[in-house]
């Protein structure tokens, strides 16, 4: 029984088509000729549909997830050649609709079905059977923790598909490579995966969608922007998919919000939704790297499953489980010291100050520069900013004493300051849980000469 299912597709793509043309719920999309390397594609993924519902409060969507969430799921006892009906989603009518496909191969964890009419090579069909059962399933499920909610026989369903993704406007350069499917119980096991997605692409959204099962599995109203981050993570994990493009695109963006409603993550467009996914991915690294499984302390390993299984959602689970590690720290905390990270982490820096597993490679896009070094002791206002909740803004200021730089903002703002590697003072703004318009002035502690300085963009 799929009680609401119905209400809630139409709802949802309706929501998506208004928002951003360049967005789609529940598929992971890639941009053909832009992004670099096969493994530095830029894409937009793999929520699960329901996930643009959850900040309205509605009592049937709730009752709609506990209903399928209590029920678990049944893959079923499966041979090569069996054939069965798939419920799949069409991203260009924003409607079901249901194909047959048929059993091809058995893995250890998984069953790989073909829909009908597709001719896939057998090597393929092996390959990506031998890397979910090896590399995929062994590495998430260490990382995130099992699926729950399965029954007698707990393999995922692959489901190699041509998926409806044309695109209205007749754009050619944008396709679903894959998608996982919370909204509907059958669904519950299934990772749907595009035919015609290269062999890298298909094998980084093959562990990027098996996240997001698992994630749902135990969470399924977890905040898109903390099940994305885990699902990059996992692309990271498996393949060392190091997701630069969406990186580059949050360095540009640097103010995009970290914590954001899934109403706002579904709505926005082009390079600030890269840049919601590259701030995603960051926190869950910086996350790993300090407090979890690449901290290289073996008791921090199971911090991410952890917080996978912590039924609070957004700051509320991060603060739980930082809390039933041992640690001091809140996400607040964390915050302050992962935004001057991603600023002189640049430079090289291991954590707490940068990353290890990654090479960050162009410093954050500043909201305004100033130089002090041509008048000493001078006095300078940038103009005003309107920052979001959980964003934050750089200044860079050149002065011949960087001891000397003072700054203060009219609304009481966080501030930090820090010295890069080129002597510039590098004052760091953040509203932190507070949001609003703020004047920061900056300051050479000697007389009170005024200079001019620059804004950026």
């Amino acid at each position: 029984m799929r009680v609401g299912i119905g209400n809630l597709v139409v709802v949802i793509c309706i929501l998506l088509v208004s928002c951003a043309s360049g967005t789609v719920s529940g598929g992971e999309l890639i941009w053909g000729p832009e992004g670099g390397g096969p493994a530095d594609h830029a894409w937009i993924d793999g929520i699960p549909p329901s996930h643009a519902l959850r900040d309205s409060g509605e009592d049937w969507y709730r009752s709609v997830v506990d209903n399928i969430s209590e029920r678990g799921f049944s893959a079923g006892i499966h041979t090569p050649g069996d054939v069965k009906p798939f419920t799949c989603t069409d991203f260009t009518t924003r409607e079901d609709y249901t194909i047959n496909a048929t059993c091809e191969a058995a893995g250890e964890h998984c069953y790989l079905f073909v829909g009908e009419g597709l001719n896939v090579a057998e090597s393929r069909i092996q390959d990506l059977v031998t890397t979910f059962d090896h590399v995929v399933y062994p590495t998430v499920t260490e990382t995130f923790g099992n699926v729950t909610g399965a029954d007698d026989n707990p393999r995922i369903v692959i489901l190699l598909l041509d998926i409806r993704d044309d695109s209205p406007d007749g754009a050619s350069d944008l396709y679903v490579a894959g998608y996982f499917d919370g909204r509907t119980e059958s669904n519950l096991n299934i990772i749907f995966l595009d035919v015609d997605a290269r062999d890298n692409e298909i094998r980084s959204t093959l562990a990027h969608e098996f996240q997001h099962l698992i994630h749902h599995s135990h969470d399924p109203r977890e905040k898109t922007w903390v099940d994305e981050g885990c699902s990059g993570y996992a692309e990271f994990l498996c393949f060392g998919n190091e997701n630069q493009a969406k990186i580059r695109a949050f360095g540009r963006h640097p103010d995009t919000p970290l914590v954001v409603t899934d109403a706002r993550w579904d709505c926005s467009e082009d390079e600030i939704n890269q840049a919601h996914y590259g701030a995603s991915f960051l926190w869950t690294l910086y996350l790993a790297e300090n407090f979890g499984d690449r901290s290289g302390d073996p008791n921090r390993s199971s911090f991410l499953r952890d917080l996978v299984a912590d039924s609070r959602t957004g700051l509320g689970g991060v603060d739980a489980t930082l809390a039933s590690h041992g640690f001091l720290e809140t996400s607040e905390d964390v915050f302050k010291r992962w935004v001057v990270a991603n600023y002189i982490g640049v430079e090289g820096r291991g954590p707490p100050f940068g990353y290890e597993g990654i090479k960050l490679t162009q410093y954050p896009e500043v909201a305004g520069r100033v130089d002090f070094t041509r008048q000493a002791g001078a006095v300078y206002t940038f103009p005003e900013m309107d920052l979001q909740p959980w964003s934050t803004v750089y200044y860079e200021v050149l002065a011949g004493d960087p001891g000397a730089i003072s700054c203060t903002n009219d609304r009481d703002f966080w501030m930090e300051e820090v010295v890069n590697q080129d002597g510039k003072v590098v004052i760091i703004v953040s509203p932190l849980r507070d949001r609003g318009k703020f004047v920061l002035t900056v300051a050479e502690r000697r007389s009170n000469l005024t200079v001019t300085g620059s804004v950026v963009g």
